[in-house]
């Protein structure tokens, strides 16, 4: 019973994201710029491309000896990706969000992310 519940639910997201026309407010933005950009090879048999522009010359923002990855913001990688922009959440939803604790979390997915590299020992050989 409890299943068929929750298929229930996920099949009513997806149909009201379907109906307005809107990405997915809370999904992490590492995994899903890992799928949308597999999607998008997938699709279009586009990579994007990486690395300096030619002419310039590349340099690090991150502090010395500490290997740094800067994650874009949802919004940002909802707009490369060509997808329409996130709204504002309506209030309902933002004293669900409240009551549940998870404003901190859902204002952090607005901002990039950076996370520090680790190194891998394998690999120095």
């Amino acid at each position: 019973m409890a299943v068929v519940a929750t298929a229930r639910k996920l099949a009513t997201i997806a149909w009201h994201m379907l109906q307005n026309n809107q990405p997915y407010w809370y999904a992490l933005p590492r995994p899903t710029q890992t799928k949308l950009a597999r999607l998008r090879v997938r699709a279009t048999g586009q990579k994007r491309k990486s690395g300096c522009p030619k002419g310039h010359k590349a340099t690090s923002n991150s502090p010395p000896g500490g290997r740094t990855r800067t994650l874009k913001a949802l919004p940002q990688l909802y707009q490369a990706e060509g997808l329409p922009p996130m709204q504002v959440p309506k209030p309902a939803e933002q004293r669900a969000m409240a009551a549940m604790g998870l404003t901190e979390f859902v204002s952090a997915l607005g901002k990039p992310q950076v996370i520090q590299r680790t190194t891998n020992s394998h690999k120095k050989q």
